[in-house]
């Protein structure tokens, strides 16, 4: 059996992540607060109003669209680090070095650039609104 043991073990190692350690939000937990809805059957768009009163429509590349969605108000930033690295093990992907600097530059976007999530102290229930596709 040794043999294939070696085959179909997972031979990635899980880094060590020292970024996250010190992370002044990784307590945090964060959750959406835009509308959204699906363009197709892979891509969403964030769906505002601007100060003019017209809809804007806005897309995101593919890590911030999935971290948008996942953003439930559930998990910490330091919780969801490990969601990522079960997803990659379990894709059977090599885990990124710097995944959780990644993971915390790209949920703090979301939060300053784009104002499409938010940080608490303890765990919400997303608003209606913002939990499903617009329509749905």
């Amino acid at each position: 059996m040794g043999i294939f043991k070696n085959i179909f073990r997972n031979n990635y190692k899980t880094p060590e992540f020292d970024f996250i350690k010190s992370y002044e939000y990784k307590d945090k937990y964060f959750s959406r607060i835009k509308k959204w809805n699906w363009i197709n059957s892979e891509q969403i768009s964030l769906i505002e109003r601007d100060e003019n009163g017209e809809i804007k429509m806005t897309t995101m590349e593919y890590w911030f669209q999935e971290m948008f969605l996942d953003a439930d108000g559930q998990k910490t930033i330091n919780d969801y680090l490990n969601v990522l690295v079960k997803q990659f093990q379990d894709s059977k992907m090599e885990i990124p070095n710097n995944l959780d600097k990644f993971m915390t530059e790209t949920i703090w976007s979301l939060k300053t650039d784009l104002n499409a999530i938010e940080f608490t102290d303890s765990p919400v229930d997303l608003n209606p609104e913002y939990k499903n596709p617009v329509g749905e």
